[in-house]
């Protein structure tokens, strides 16, 4: 006896389910694409937009030059100068690094970041120490006049008999012409200073 069904093939079957994928695909087509068929099409993701500066190549950055005897402030009570027992604190400048991006105008924008301690002595009875970091950009040139030079107040609070207290300044003011040599150079500001 005879079936009247026609019996479905291997490559029938592929054609069917082709065609099924198909319409389901077509329907999403036009209406918004969070049906089934719009996300196997997508992946289930928005679009991935890349900056392209993520391929740009880094920015050169000047140099960082610390002033001779500029890294330590000591502090002591007014006539016990030099005296241990007369120290009020003692502040350092420890790490110091810098990266630059390119401003539209071609010139380069400097990031710089500074870090240190404070630490107290006998004779300090707590409160807030001011540290003056001067950070100056000087051209290439050995007479070169600086393009800026700027003293920073650095607040740091300290207790009495506290342990030493670590300071942070992060400054992203100071920019430097695009086709201009330069140098940063930095220290402490201070007459006190060892």
């Amino acid at each position: 006896m005879s079936s009247a069904k026609p019996a479905v093939t291997g490559r029938n079957l592929k054609a069917i389910v082709t065609a099924g994928l198909l319409a389901a695909a077509l329907g999403g087509c036009g209406g918004v694409a969070d049906g089934v068929a719009g996300k196997v099409i997508s992946g289930g993701q928005e679009p991935i937009e890349i900056s392209p500066d993520t391929f740009a190549p880094p920015v050169a950055c000047p140099p960082m030059q610390l002033q001779t005897d500029t890294f330590l402030i000591m502090k002591y009570a007014r006539g016990k100068e030099n005296d241990p027992a007369g120290l009020l604190y003692q502040a350092s400048l420890e790490d110091w690094a810098n990266t630059c991006t390119l401003e539209p105008d071609g010139s380069r924008r400097m990031k710089l970041g500074f870090s240190g301690n404070v630490t107290s002595g006998p004779l300090w009875k707590g409160g807030e120490v001011v540290l003056p970091l001067r950070i100056a950009i000087v051209p290439a040139g050995s007479d070169a006049k600086p393009l800026s030079s700027e003293v920073i107040r650095i607040p740091v609070t300290l207790g009495a008999n506290a342990p030493s207290e670590t300071w942070t300044l992060i400054e992203n003011k100071f920019t430097v012409p695009g086709n201009q040599g330069a140098k940063v150079v930095f220290g402490f500001d201070d007459n006190r200073r060892r």
